[in-house]
């Protein structure tokens, strides 16, 4: 059984014969093919982790970029399709969260389908999965922006009860679908394929998102939800079968539960081709490890076809299918050649489709006027460029606004008397997301696309009890994102690469250093690695040091306890408080209420010294003007990168 309604439209296809491109990443799967049988060609084109980016506009900069949202690229899709004869339009999850148009879109009353909805629509897509931040706004919205979908929206492993089996789970959406389509052979007859698609996303969402979904939500492993379904599936008749999986390239025998589950997903034989994501990499392509199961090179996992086409728009994913007609058993079709690849931005990106303009263009309007509304003014500018490295008057601003809703909510409680703590992140701090992926707000008017700058996600505010011991610890799992430095090393890259900026967290109303020589106590996961390494070091609260058993308040979100959960589920951190407050909305009040926010930065935090040492940072272009908020390190220039990171060197 399902729960949300989705509507499901065949198309016939008819494009022109598939052609391959030299120029880009390709991989080819090649089984015995017999010319005697009827051969065809099937185009899969993907999307996935859009992140909502539709127009060429940067709604927080408040300026057009040609290279942004889905509209940039609806040329080079209607291109890939008119290069192949017969062709299947995907996207394979996280689509309605990540930028101002879906604040806007989450937080008015709706009158017209949601502007991802509308997109998918007119771009004509075939099929979709859901990603973890589908939840992010609750089941409520999302039900009601799936129920405009003029395509099925698939997942095996999300359910609203589980079963005593996978297969026996009431899914959120049905688990599976078979578009049955029209496919002309290469010597042009005509022929219905029945294709299989299935979708699955991170399990990890049942903690994630508890608060929005209000405990709605159940997951399963996606190995065991893929070994349920994926039979019934082949027996319905599914010719081939194509899993949207909103999940990342691991290992080929991960452990249950995984994050990161694609590669042994595609090694289950019913799979013929995978869709991955999720972890906004590029794939096939170099920034993946060559192992017996994965070639980054051809864009085969454990042998099967696979893409994962980046984040935000920037790339489009292309499986070729050559199909042979099966002469015995049920399938109808068999793959017996493949290619992978990953189609390269075009040099000058051409403007959104007339269509997809004109479908969006109120949306657009609307998103505007929602953004540039003034709500106060910051004293001070606010930046990310060097929050991972040095305190940040962006990052405290946001803990300040938090920690002040939570201090007024629990004022004539029992737990006033306790110390209050409210912790920040960095979300936008360049990494995968690109030299432009940095906040930068100059003093000035503070308006609603500063916020979704500033806060990027919907997050809900959480109030934790946490002794110093778990404090210290949670200060530990935040510092995971610097390499170890040994002392007297030059230019030592400063960052894990493997481990996205966003996880780390500073706490403004705690002091302390970092001790970059000594190895990580936790892993990228948040589990125990060192178990005897300490890298914060001289933790205290005001003048005082913080003790183990010392109790305090740590204002966090729902987010961040979801993680503590599942790093530790025996441990985790007492919910002391929790009314539903969305930390935008928080921000937003703030301001209002304040008129003018921000102060420099303070100096709650820094890396221990280690004299002769030199690390290396990329960051913005934009991070020159705020050199003085790093002077201590002595920053030195290395000029720029291909990419448009600038690099700097760090005196330690």
């Amino acid at each position: 059984m399902y729960h949300l309604p989705v509507v499901s439209v065949a198309k016939v296809l008819t494009h022109n014969e598939s052609t391959a491109d030299a120029a880009e990443t390709a991989a080819t799967v090649t089984l015995p093919v017999s010319s005697k049988r009827p051969h065809a060609s099937l185009r899969l084109i993907a999307t996935s982790d859009l992140h909502a980016s539709l127009m060429p506009y940067d709604y927080c900069a408040n300026r057009p970029n040609s290279n942004l949202g889905l509209g940039a690229i609806a040329q080079q899709i209607a291109e890939a399709r008119g290069e192949a004869r017969n062709c299947l339009l995907f996207d394979n999850g996280d689509f309605l969260q990540g930028s101002p148009l879906a604040d806007y879109a989450a937080t008015t009353r709706r009158r017209r389908a949601h502007p991802v909805i509308t997109a998918f629509n007119t771009l004509g897509y075939d099929a979709a999965t859901l990603g973890n931040h589908e939840f992010d706004y609750g089941l409520r919205f999302l039900s009601e922006v799936l129920a405009d979908a003029r395509f099925p929206v698939v997942s095996a492993n999300v359910a609203t009860r589980l079963g005593t089996s996978p297969a026996r789970d009431e899914t959120l959406l049905p688990p599976f679908t078979i578009l049955r389509r029209q496919i002309i052979d290469h010597d042009g007859r005509a022929h219905v394929l029945r294709v299989g698609v299935i979708g699955f996303a991170p399990p990890q969402i049942a903690e994630w998102d508890r608060n929005a979904s209000g405990g709605a939500v159940h997951t399963r492993d996606i190995l065991a939800a893929a070994r349920a379904w994926l039979p019934r599936l082949r027996a319905q008749g599914a010719d081939i079968i194509v899993a949207l999986a909103h999940t990342g390239i691991g290992e080929i025998d991960p452990e249950d539960g995984s994050e990161n589950a694609a590669t042994a997903l595609a090694a289950l034989p019913e799979i013929d081709a995978i869709i991955a994501g999720h972890s906004h990499r590029v794939f096939p392509g170099p920034g993946f490890q060559a192992s017996s199961a994965v070639d980054p090179e051809q864009g085969r996992l454990a042998g099967k076809p696979a893409v994962m086409p980046g984040h935000s728009a920037n790339h489009v994913g292309i499986i070729d299918l050559r199909l042979e007609r099966c002469t015995v058993g049920a399938r109808r079709w068999r793959v017996v050649d493949a290619t992978a690849r990953i189609g390269h931005r075009h040099s000058d990106r051409a403007p959104p489709t007339p269509a997809l303009q004109q479908a969006l263009a109120p949306d657009h309007r609307a998103t505007l006027a929602w953004s540039r509304r003034q709500l106060g003014r910051t004293s001070v500018p606010l930046h990310s460029h060097f929050a991972t490295i040095a305190p940040s008057a962006a990052l405290s601003l946001i803990a300040e606004a938090k920690a002040d809703h939570v201090r007024t909510a629990l004022a004539d409680t029992s737990w006033a008397g306790l110390p209050l703590l409210s912790s920040a992140s960095p979300f936008r701090a360049g990494g995968r997301g690109g030299p432009a992926n940095f906040t930068d707000i100059p003093a000035g008017p503070l308006r609603m696309r500063n916020l979704s700058d500033l806060y990027p996600f919907p997050n809900t505010l959480v109030t934790l009890l946490m002794t110093g011991a778990e404090l210290a610890d949670w200060l530990e799992r935040a510092s995971a994102v610097y390499r170890q430095i040994a002392p007297g090393s030059n230019d030592a890259p400063l960052f894990d690469d493997a481990i996205p900026s966003f996880l780390a967290e500073t706490i403004p109303q705690l002091s302390y250093a970092i001790d970059l020589s000594q190895p990580s106590r936790f892993d990228a996961q948040g589990r125990l690695l060192h178990p005897e390494a300490r890298r914060i070091t001289g933790l205290r609260h005001g003048d005082r040091p913080v003790a183990d058993d010392d109790e305090f308040l740590l204002v966090s979100n729902n987010h961040r306890a979801g993680r503590a959960r599942l790093q530790d589920p025996d441990t985790s951190p007492q919910v002391v408080f929790t009314d539903g407050a969305r930390v935008q909305s928080v921000l937003s009040a703030y301001v209002q209420r304040k008129g003018t926010v921000g102060s420099p930065p303070g100096r709650n935090w820094h890396f221990l010294p280690m004299p002769g040492t030199t690390v290396t940072i990329a960051t913005g272009t934009g991070a020159a003007a705020h050199l003085g908020d790093i002077a201590g390190t002595r920053p030195v220039s290395l000029g720029r990168d291909a990419q448009g990171f600038t690099h700097y060197r760090l005196h330690l």
